[in-house]
């Protein structure tokens, strides 16, 4: 059935905490029976791989509640009101990585859940890194490791990277270094 066929109906707001809205979309399917969706409206989120020189970049550990354990991530976060992608992704570098990017190159951009998470992801390579950090959010605490980008690569791949913009950013960043069709001049 093509997308033409879905008619939106209405979406109400049920609840909103911080940057977050909890809300129910009511679409008319193809059948003509109407649905309601529960969406999570997070907004965009970003993430960079910061290369702290040609083969190492800067890896977050942090705690996340949700799985109850430690999480190997990239310094990223989301946008706040009014910020472009790229402000928030050198913002969110500075605040989780203590370093602002001389250059900022566009990686790749996708929805982490397009059933339930009203979410865009934007991922990025931080490059020429100069020391500049921010004071971190008051609930982050975290502990920063430079590793090699290799190894990186290969916590992406065995699980041990496994928060979404992470993982898609370094495996993206690794077909970009390999040569294959994301490749760009340096």
């Amino acid at each position: 059935m093509s997308r033409g066929s879905w008619t939106f109906v209405r979406s109400t707001p049920i609840h909103s905490r911080g940057k977050l809205t909890l809300r129910e979309d009511v679409w008319r399917l193809p059948t003509g029976r109407e649905e309601t969706y529960p969406v999570l409206a997070v907004g965009v989120t970003v993430g960079v791989v910061p290369f702290v020189d040609p083969e190492h970049i800067v890896l977050v550990r942090q705690f996340r509640h949700l799985t109850r354990d430690d999480s190997w991530e990239l310094p990223g976060g989301g946008a706040r009101a009014g910020e472009s992608p790229e402000e928030a992704a050198q913002r969110e570098l500075r605040e989780e990585g203590g370093y602002r990017a001389g250059r900022l190159t566009f990686l790749c951009r996708f929805f982490p859940s397009s059933a339930y998470l009203d979410e865009i992801a934007y991922c990025y390579i931080g490059e020429r890194l100069v020391a500049d950090a921010l004071p971190s959010d008051d609930d982050e605490f975290f502990e920063r490791r430079v590793v090699p980008f290799e190894e990186a690569l290969a916590m992406a791949l065995d699980d041990r990277v496994t928060e979404s913009v992470s993982k898609m950013a370094i495996l993206a960043a690794g077909l970009r270094r390999g040569g294959g069709p994301l490749r760009s001049e340096r």
